[in-house]
């Protein structure tokens, strides 16, 4: 017990180990909300509706599939067909995850994948008493909200879902755009496709093209709005800190987040002690990281965030993972 102790006290536990074991809870986590999002909300209500990403597409396959009569209608083929189609879609996705974004954060993006797959493809649809056209409101915005709150915590803590989320982090990563947008725009597609082939299945309840189009967008600005709110990984901010001992800080801001620090002298008007005004610009997923550090070597430094609409000039845009 003292070794393991000892063990979790240490500095590669702290800075190593203990955030991987984090990230990987947190990948099977939202991963899980994720994929309740979809099948007891989105494949449970009467009026059919799209999630986004590799999913959505299998959902779109399987439902030409049953359009052509290939799959019966509600039948558990059809939930296997979507398991298996996640994990084959993802891989050119992987892939370019693998080379343009991160591979540690593309490992943890096909543990997620993996996860994903069982939970849209075996487990079963419980009846929350959302069955009926005039819940289907409510189906979308709380499929939407899970959805949502599963995307942008896997991409808070350094992964992904999949799909076209890795796109939209490779996108992000390049040109800094909101992933939450840029998923909304790449999904929207998958939703119009959905509601064309939905359209056309008269068996089907409720399944007028218009209203599983509406609906569906109704989730995907749900989802945008949650996934924004949650992962804030490359929008900036600028942080102030006011410290008496400003070298092991600076030193710490240096070598482990490689971001770089203006100082300036400044004077406490009550203590009229000369004190040293860091600041920095990060991104705003580093934050957590900044005030471990700060609070390490002076738990009684003043530390102020301001958020920042662009920069221009030498600041590397890093990966998640």
């Amino acid at each position: 017990m003292q070794k393991l102790k000892s063990v979790i006290q240490s500095e590669q536990f702290r800075l190593k180990i203990g955030p991987e074991i984090k990230r990987f809870f947190a990948v099977v986590i939202f991963t899980l909300i994720y994929g309740l999002g979809v099948v007891w909300f989105l494949e449970a209500s009467s009026v059919h509706m799209y999630t986004g990403g590799i999913p959505g597409l299998a959902q779109v396959i399987r439902d030409l599939l049953v359009l052509n009569g290939a799959i019966a209608e509600g039948s558990k083929v059809g939930d296997i067909f979507m398991s298996i189609f996640i994990i084959v879609g993802n891989i050119p996705v992987l892939a370019l995850g693998w080379f343009g974004v991160s591979k540690r954060f593309t490992i943890y993006s096909f543990i997620s994948i993996i996860i994903q797959s069982i939970v849209i493809g075996f487990i079963p649809k419980i009846n929350l008493g959302i069955g009926s056209p005039d819940q289907a409101l409510l189906a979308a915005i709380m499929g939407g909200l899970l959805i949502g709150i599963g995307v942008g915590g896997a991409l808070k803590f350094g992964t992904s879902t999949g799909g076209l989320d890795i796109v939209a982090q490779y996108v992000s990563l390049k040109k800094g755009q909101s992933v939450g947008f840029i998923s909304m725009v790449l999904n929207v597609l998958i939703a119009l496709f959905g509601a064309i082939i939905a359209g056309n299945n008269k068996a089907a309840v409720n399944s007028v093209a218009g209203l599983v189009f509406l609906y569906t967008i109704i989730r995907i600005i749900v989802t945008t709005i949650a996934t924004d709110k949650i992962h804030t990984g490359y929008l900036y901010m600028g942080v102030q800190i006011i410290t008496e001992s400003p070298k092991e800080v600076i030193n710490d801001i240096l070598v482990k987040l490689y971001r770089g620090v203006t100082l300036t002298k400044v004077q406490g008007a009550y203590s009229q002690h000369d004190k040293i005004l860091i600041y920095v610009v990060i991104s705003s997923y580093e934050l957590q990281s900044l005030l471990d550090i700060v609070r390490r070597v002076d738990d009684k430094s003043f530390i102020i965030t301001t958020p920042v609409n662009h920069v221009y000039g030498n600041f590397k845009k890093k990966t998640i993972a």
